[in-house]
This record gives structure tokens, C-alpha cells and sequence, in this order.
């Protein structure tokens, strides 16, 4: 078994159904004096655990609603961004971070940390 195979196993086992929500910005539009902004949503399995910040584990995340959300690398139709956004429990959380986790010369895991807001 591989490890990408076992990272998805475990995820799809404990893990729930989450919209991700690809958000790009396109060029300057003189007209509006905004850019375009452009998104895209797909569904992901993902496993969410929430963060206990302190101030030695994510210091900058004391007092905020934080969730780590785990997602297997397995024919993803996008790349992970920060500011692109994660729908959980009807709250919207912008990823403010994420970790590529590797295994045999592969990303087999992503480890995203988002924000309510």
C-alpha cells in the first residue's frame, strides 16, 4: 500500500465533505478600480481538527476560530492558495497557511490552517 493510498483511506474514513472555494485575482479593471475577482468551488474530503493556540503553538492565532484541515493530494483540480477560502459548519475560513507533507518523491498531504473571516 503507498502512502498516498493510506493518507486517503484515513481521511475519506474520518473525514467529512467540504467546499473549497478557489479564489483568484485577475487584472486591474480601470473601470471599477478593483480587480477581477474570479473563484471557483470544488468539493474535497478534508478532516478538520481545531487549533489551541497559545503562545508558543500559533501565536497569532490566540482568541481567533482556527481549524487545521487535513487533505489528501489525490487528483486535485486546483493548487492551494492563502486568502482562498474553506466552507465548514456554515463559517467561512480563509487559509492562512498550509504544509506540504511528502512521500516517495510526492506530495501525499496538505495541512491547512484557516481563519473565520
Amino acid at each position: 500500500m503507498s502512502f498516498l493510498t493510506a493518507t486517503q483511506g484515513a481521511i475519506y474514513r474520518h473525514g467529512v465533505d467540504l467546499v473549497y472555494k478557489k479564489i483568484t485575482t485577475g487584472t486591474y479593471n480601470v473601470e471599477t478600480g478593483e480587480p477581477a475577482i474570479t473563484s471557483a468551488t470544488y468539493t474535497c474530503r478534508m478532516y478538520p481538527k481545531h487549533i489551541s493556540a497559545n503562545q508558543y503553538n500559533y501565536p497569532d492565532l490566540i482568541g481567533k476560530d482556527a481549524v487545521m484541515f487535513y487533505l489528501a493530494n489525490a487528483n486535485l483540480g486546483f493548487t492551494i492558495k492563502v486568502n482562498d477560502e474553506i466552507t465548514y459548519k456554515s463559517k467561512q475560513y480563509k487559509v492562512q497557511s498550509y504544509q506540504e507533507h511528502m512521500a516517495d518523491g510526492a506530495v501525499v498531504l496538505y495541512k491547512i490552517v484557516a481563519v473565520v473571516g
